[in-house]
């Protein structure tokens, strides 16, 4: 089960920023210190044999033990002086630096100690065969040294050990290792602030975004604008903005069902209470019949109202909802005129189908209900006695279904508003609300067609429906 407590993205994405930036940083500071005390600690070993072989040769010079005595006593007196001068380990002086009381040279001569630059230390070397680089306890510290010997056979009795104190030595190596890190040391809270410095600018779009949001509610659906505009928050701002468009249009949808039903159920409702009334007060049986037949014209009426006002709330919200597929149109009419003929027989009226083979893109019960409304006005319209004929073309460009009728012609007051919502152009005819024209309007806005009323021609009434291909 997913935790469903919100959280922060902010503040998530600043801590693993955070946490992965100080990691890496400090596995490239540790890198880079093992690194720097490595080049320091062969530069060490490299000024160790360098100064080994200076020595060596030094002493090789002084073939007489009185020689190297006097080297001694001089090495002997430069150091007190050192020490005499030094009022601290780090402080320099003209004849050396404190640190070279840790650094002892010793010379040998046929496996014996012959000098030692510290009188007090033991030897160092372990053996003459010994060469090169080691690390060596003596006195109970750790010792990092180098044996030298002469190249030739014939003064390999004389060879020079150079040594260097390792705790001291690694002291010195970690103090220079460590002063290359501490500028980058300084990097990481420096690198931390700007990154939430950068991660607070750049939220700043989604915080006026949802500010924005706050702000919206039924009444106020505004499109939202963000100052600071971004491609990865832009396609969601367009979004918010279609679907306030699309809320906006269902509201104002509903406020006009609303107001439409509100209107025109309180009409009837009111009629039909008054024939309820009349016909529970009468005492005469005739005019009590009549009133019932007034109740039941007028429960038909509110019936088909009831209808049509749910047709027309299924078509305001079918734009997005619609079932668009295939439609033949000729099975379609015939199937119409096949349900409605019954209606028409009892007026005695006439319908015909003349229809070529045509098929469109639509939503077929809303083309249903289009052509149903059609045929159902001109049947209770057109009057007695009248034909009615529907025509189905197959034109290149456009498909178009004709609805004709040789009723009473159309006046031009009505022409003029007979798709409007709840016109009644014959208020004294049948029991409609004005809707079944606002409805087909509807329904043909939703396929991107056309309907029209026709000019009068052959004494005929014509609507017209086309559908571009």
């Amino acid at each position: 089960m997913k935790n469903s407590t919100p959280y922060s993205i902010k503040r998530r994405l600043t801590l693993s920023v955070g946490i992965l930036v100080s990691v890496l940083l400090i596995i490239s500071l540790y890198f880079s210190f093992n690194s720097a005390k490595r080049e320091v600690e062969e530069v060490y070993d490299a000024r160790l044999g360098q100064s080994a072989k200076l020595m060596l040769l030094a002493m090789s010079l002084s073939n007489a033990e009185k020689g190297v005595l006097n080297q001694r006593n001089d090495f002997d007196l430069w150091m007190q002086r050192i020490e005499q001068l030094a009022e601290h380990d780090s402080q320099p002086t003209p004849f050396g630096h404190p640190y070279e009381q840790f650094l002892v040279f010793q010379f040998y001569r046929d496996g014996k100690l012959l000098w030692s630059s510290a009188s007090e230390l033991s030897a160092l070397s372990q053996s003459a065969t010994t060469k090169g680089f080691a690390d060596t306890f003596v006195s109970g510290e750790q010792w990092r040294t180098f044996q030298l010997s002469f190249p030739d056979d014939k003064r390999q009795g004389e060879y020079i050990v150079a040594g260097e104190n390792q705790s001291i030595r690694e002291e010195i190596i970690n103090e220079i290792a460590l002063s290359t890190l501490v500028e980058q040391l300084f990097l990481l809270p420096t690198l931390l602030v700007v990154l939430l410095w950068l991660i607070r600018k750049y939220f700043k779009p989604i915080d006026q975004l949802r500010i924005a949001m706050a702000q919206r509610s039924a009444h106020c659906l505004d499109r939202i604008h963000v100052a600071d505009q971004s491609i990865e928050l832009q396609p969601l701002v367009d979004a918010i903005n279609t679907l306030l468009v699309q809320l906006e249009l269902a509201w104002q949808k509903e406020k006009r069902f609303t107001r439409a039903a509100a209107h025109e159920l309180k009409t009837p409702l009111t009629i039909l209470r008054l024939n309820v009334e009349n016909a529970m007060q009468t005492e005469d049986p005739k005019q009590r019949e009549r009133d019932l037949h007034n109740l039941l014209l007028g429960i038909d009426r509110t019936d088909r109202l009831i209808h049509q006002l749910l047709t027309l709330a299924k078509v305001d919200g079918s734009s997005s909802h619609s079932q668009i597929t295939t439609v033949r149109l000729k099975p379609l009419l015939q199937q119409i005129i096949a349900d409605l003929v019954p209606l028409a027989l009892t007026q005695q009226q006439e319908i015909s189908l003349k229809a070529d083979t045509a098929e469109v893109l639509g939503d077929p019960a809303l083309l249903e209900v289009l052509f149903r409304n059609l045929v159902d006005n001109a049947i209770r319209y057109s009057g007695h006695g009248s034909k009615i004929q529907l025509q189905l073309k197959n034109q290149p460009q456009q498909v178009e279904v004709l609805i004709c009728d040789n009723g009473e012609a159309i006046p031009d007051t009505t022409r003029e508003r007979i798709f409007e919502a709840f016109y009644r152009g014959h208020s004294d005819q049948g029991n409609g609300a004005g809707l079944g024209m606002s409805i087909c309007k509807d329904i043909v806005a939703v396929h991107n067609a056309e309907l029209a009323l026709l000019p009068r021609a052959n004494h005929k009434n014509t609507f017209l429906v086309s559908f571009a291909k």
